[in-house]
């Protein structure tokens, strides 16, 4: 793959005849949300079209929050390097900015038995003999309904030659590695950035995936969440206006803050003992971080949703 020329395997091409639009890759609103399994994650955004070696594109910022496993009251934040795709019929494509190419992301037209490699010769420099040659094949299509919009869905191996391993992941329109992180990693040790990354949701203004009533707007886990470092609850969660901070009665003082995920406080309180009401009406939707400090010094926190 050099240049800009696209080189697909082709097993059994069967194209369909509409083209994709760029709104179809990434509509306004646009949100895919990672974990890393260990309370950060990243969050890649749709920011606007461009346009990069003469195509128009599609221009994505990326969020990305650590916490120190050593240090439970760490957060860290951070913009990562920005990701530019664009649109070909049935296909997106994507720019690896060191080697001045476009390749393959996702070939949504694909049928059972074509091929192609996601840039994998590219996730390092010299290339990973490891990684040359490995592709991804198409076993099975079908499509998923969400929130009433039909997408087309590939069921996906990952090959490695010389192996009789194979990997499987599934990708689907707009939302795109269900399973992995943005850029698919290849089948063998040479993962790129971000790899390791998990899944947890896809948004934009008219679907989410999978199907929730909590808002795709965090990198941790939307379960009910609980302070259980001393003791606490949070009801509701997500909340609208307010939530409720239930604590065990030998908390008696302390002070309640909220921050945003760039660590700038948006809100400070005493505390008030176990039922303390937070009035969070002034603030934007979006996730935060509640720290809670007692008389004694100690730190807890926990991220909350507003809706």
């Amino acid at each position: 793959m050099n240049g800009r020329h696209i080189t697909i395997l082709i097993g059994s091409i069967a194209m369909a005849s509409m083209a994709a639009q760029a709104q179809d890759w990434c509509p306004q609103g646009a949100r895919w949300v990672y974990s890393d399994g260990v309370g950060g994650g990243t969050t890649i955004t749709y920011a606007g079209d461009t346009v990069v070696d003469g195509y128009a594109g599609q221009r994505f910022t990326r969020f990305e929050v650590m916490q120190l496993p050593w240090d439970p009251d760490s957060i860290i934040s951070s913009y990562g390097a920005e990701l530019v795709t664009r649109t070909e019929p049935d296909m997106v494509l994507f720019w690896l900015p060191e080697h001045l190419v476009w390749d393959t992301l996702h070939w949504f037209g694909a049928q059972p038995g074509d091929r192609w490699s996601p840039g994998w010769e590219y996730v390092s420099d010299p290339p990973d003999p490891n990684c040359l040659g490995s592709y991804l094949q198409v076993v099975d299509t079908s499509s998923t309904v969400v929130d009433g919009i039909t997408l087309r869905t590939l069921n996906l191996e990952k090959h490695l030659p010389g192996s009789q391993e194979t990997w499987a992941c599934t990708v689907m329109e707009r939302v795109g590695n269900a399973e992995g992180f943005f850029l698919l990693a290849p089948p063998t040790w040479c993962i790129p950035t971000d790899g390791d990354q998990s899944f947890s949701c896809y948004a934009d203004d008219e679907i989410r995936y999978p199907p929730s009533t909590f808002p795709c707007g965090s990198t941790t886990s939307m379960e009910d969440l609980e302070l259980d470092a001393m003791g606490f609850t949070i009801r509701p969660m997500p909340f609208s206006n307010h939530f409720i901070l239930h604590g065990p009665s030998t908390v008696r003082l302390g002070e309640v803050r909220l921050l945003d995920l760039t660590g700038r406080e948006v809100l400070r309180m005493p505390y008030t003992g176990t039922g303390m009401v937070v009035d969070a009406s002034a603030l934007p939707a979006g996730p935060y971080i509640l720290r809670l400090a007692d008389e004694h010094g100690r730190l807890v926190h926990q991220r909350v949703i507003k809706q």
